[in-house]
């Protein structure tokens, strides 16, 4: 397993698809990296996570004793999210690994820089995905602040993108794979089942999606995620879930003459951006530096 993980961390690293199909890959990368921007509370109304890209859904959660399973278990909650996770898992502990092994780091510096090695690796991962969802470059000046409700509700709109079923190779067969089935969430995925293209955006959530069932303390609970994401898009913002949901199928209806890119063409895709140039701010909302988010980016 180790060697497989190791492989993909590679194979993550050093593929670019420019201009191309949004992937299975993309809906891991994008998926986690929501996931480290914002943990919503819903007794409290509030996020619990700190707005920027320095993992700590993995290696803070559960007081940073929960790094090899993958910090949050909404980290393993479909195949795609958890392969990226555990890929980066493997990549730290490679990384960290390496470090020891020298004889000049102790445990503590060795995970420093292991994480922030981790890090940087993610947020290249980040760049590309980033680059496929919205049609645009990464935010190249990072924004200080805290992540706003707005910019959650644009992330859960974009759940419109999720693939319901993709197709899985074991062995010599193919066969068709349901994302949402929460038996076979920590399914690692090989890179050809990550480099299969999933359908664009066009306003309306797999059928899948209307019914899923996850775990529950008294045996299996169901969920519509399609009507979670507007009970929080429209009692949390001004936003119109509907009309978001047309905007973004309009958006993939777009003939290729007339592209634009899903942050100009949508009314709400600035808040996208917006939330991802907070990402990459070094300074945490309350000021202090985040030590663990690479340097060299200005934040405004």
């Amino acid at each position: 397993m180790k060697k497989k993980l190791a492989f993909l961390a590679t194979f993550l690293c050093s593929t670019g698809f420019a201009q191309e199909p949004i992937r299975v890959l993309d809906i891991g990368v994008m998926g986690l990296a929501s996931h480290d921007l914002f943990q919503w509370n819903g007794r409290t109304k509030t996020n619990e996570e700190n707005g920027r890209f320095d993992l700590s859904t993995i290696f803070d959660y559960g007081n940073g004793e929960k790094i090899r399973q993958g910090g949050n278990s909404k980290n393993s909650s479909n195949a795609a999210v958890f392969t990226v996770t555990q890929s980066l898992v493997s990549f730290y502990y490679g990384q960290k690994a390496s470090l020891l092994m020298s004889r000049r780091f102790t445990e503590e510096q060795a995970h420093e820089i292991a994480r922030k090695e981790t890090v940087t690796f993610f947020i290249g991962m980040v760049k590309e995905s980033y680059q496929r969802f919205s049609d645009k470059s990464l935010p190249e000046v990072a924004s200080s602040g805290s992540v706003t409700d707005e910019e959650q509700a644009v992330m859960r709109a974009l759940h419109d993108i999720l693939p319901g079923k993709i197709t899985v190779n074991r062995g010599v067969t193919s066969q068709t794979f349901e994302v949402t089935d929460y038996k076979t969430a920590m399914t690692f995925l090989s890179p050809t089942e990550l480099n299969q293209e999933v359908k664009f955006f066009d306003g309306k959530y797999d059928v899948e999606y209307l019914n899923v069932s996850v775990p529950g303390p008294r045996g299996p609970i169901t969920i519509n995620l399609q009507e979670a994401d507007q009970q929080f898009v429209e009692g949390q913002t001004d936003f119109n879930f509907s009309i978001m949901l047309g905007e973004l199928g309009r958006y993939g209806n777009q003939t290729q003459q007339y592209t634009q890119n899903l942050v100009e063409y949508t009314s709400f895709g600035y808040h996208l951006e917006n939330l991802f140039a907070k990402g990459l701010c070094k300074q945490n909302p309350d000021g202090t530096e985040n030590k663990w988010v690479m340097p060299g980016i200005v934040c405004n």
